[in-house]
């Protein structure tokens, strides 16, 4: 006997005939996604597929996708299984007879509406991109860096405000100052001239030049940031203007070369400039430390030591304000007198003190102090203008009541007079006490 091999049978060979591989025949899907049966029928006389090699076992009238010849007849079956090729009559990839591609379909009315309205809304996105390009490179300069600083200042020198505009940046919120009348103003206190370009230094999209030049007698010098277009040129966007911080000026209204300026900053060109007072404050005050004044370069300092000040007539005005509020207070009878001097009707002890009987007196330091008021240098509010601590006053009345006798008596620890402040805002000084 022989003892059974776990490795199959050798079938014998055959004249013409190619032997099947060694190995286990792999299974393979159905063309609907099943795996066939081992035990399925036999395709054609008896005959299985042979799915390995190049020629074939006789078939049924379909034939194999592996090969283009086929074996002689009586060619033994495949010994690895019972199983039809499970691509039998399914197209091949790899030999003639594949399918073509499907026809195409109509598109429905609706598809082409879907199509004609997005090419409609694509031609209105690249029309409105183009019109922004066009936009901002009609509104940018053209020209190189240095052409479009000389520009710049040719419609400074020209005092044409609109044309020098155009070089600068549109966010510039506060255009107040910066008109023609301002510029030609500034022109008649010191022209812009020796207009000379340093340097210029480039990066990838600006351009920064150094200019010096005079305003007037004063040389300056100053550098311009320009930036290139959207699309193509230049324009200056940044550099070309100067801001003044009017710190010390808070709560008065100045004139710039005749314009009012207003906010607690100022954008100006560069030239020079001159501050005024309105009409009503100019008997009273005087602007110091604004004599001269170049904005040009770095001039955010300018006005730092720029300051409304009381002039010799205001200081007098001040003095005689305060002085004759003093004197109608010190005048009066009554218990309410103003300038911090009412008294009570009630003293703390209890006397009763009756309206208009009232007698009040500078004491000799308060005297002194009122004949030689100064005001005092204030850092908030130049038009509010105080005084030092004037002094005590004294008091009695020629009707005082007390436990049922009535008399006259003095009236101690009375109120004095304390800093006056004068209020020029109107223009006509208003006297308050604190």
């Amino acid at each position: 006997m022989t003892e059974p091999s776990d490795q199959p049978e050798k079938p014998q060979e055959t004249g013409g005939q190619v032997p099947p591989p060694q190995g286990p025949v792999p299974q393979h899907p159905s063309i609907d996604g099943s795996t066939p049966r081992a035990d399925a029928p036999q395709n054609g006389a008896g005959a299985q597929q042979y799915p390995y090699g190049a020629s074939q076992y006789p078939v049924s009238a379909t034939q194999s996708p592996y090969g283009a010849s086929q074996s002689p007849a009586g060619a033994p079956q495949n010994p690895y299984g019972a199983s039809q090729n499970p691509y039998a009559g399914a197209p091949s990839p790899y030999a003639p007879g594949v399918a073509g591609p499907a026809k195409r379909r109509k598109l429905s009315r609706g598809g082409l509406i879907g199509i004609i309205a997005g090419a409609v809304v694509l031609v209105i996105i690249v029309v409105t991109a183009a019109g922004i390009g066009i936009s901002s490179a009609i509104r940018g300069a053209q020209g190189d860096p240095k052409s479009i600083v000389t520009d710049y200042f040719t419609a400074l020198q020209d005092g044409d405000a609109k044309q020098a505009l155009s070089y600068l940046d549109e966010s510039i919120s506060d255009k107040t100052l910066l008109t023609d009348d301002v510029l030609k103003a500034s022109a008649k206190l010191g022209k812009i001239s020796k207009v000379k370009l340093t340097s210029a230094k480039e990066s990838r999209s600006t351009t920064t030049v150094t200019a010096t030049f005079s305003v007037g007698s004063t040389p300056v010098t100053q550098e311009f940031t320009v930036y290139k277009a959207y699309k193509g040129g230049y324009s200056i966007l940044s550099g070309g203007t100067v801001s003044l911080y009017p710190s010390m000026l808070d709560g008065v209204t100045v004139t710039v070369n005749g314009q009012e300026a207003k906010g607690d900053s100022w954008t100006v060109f560069p030239g020079a400039y001159q501050l005024a007072l309105p009409k009503t404050l100019e008997e009273s005050f005087s602007i110091s430390g604004a004599d001269d004044l170049v904005a040009a370069g770095d001039s955010y300092d300018l006005l730092s030591d720029v300051k409304v000040e009381l002039n010799e007539a205001g200081v007098k005005q001040f003095r005689d304000a305060v002085t004759e509020a003093v004197n109608a207070c010190i005048a009066s009878t009554s218990l309410t007198a103003g300038c911090g001097l009412d008294i009570p009707a009630t003293l703390s002890d209890g006397t009763a003190v009756a309206d208009g009987t009232i007698t009040r007196t500078l004491s000799a330091d308060a005297q002194a102090n009122l004949a030689n008021l100064e005001p005092r240098e204030t850092f908030v509010n130049p038009l509010q203008v105080y005084g030092d601590y004037i002094g005590s006053v004294k008091a009695s009345s020629t009707s005082c009541t007390q436990n049922g006798a009535t008399g006259g008596c003095d009236i101690l620890f009375g109120p004095s007079l304390g800093s006056p402040q004068v209020d020029f805002t109107s223009g006509t000084p208003v006297v308050r006490w604190d």
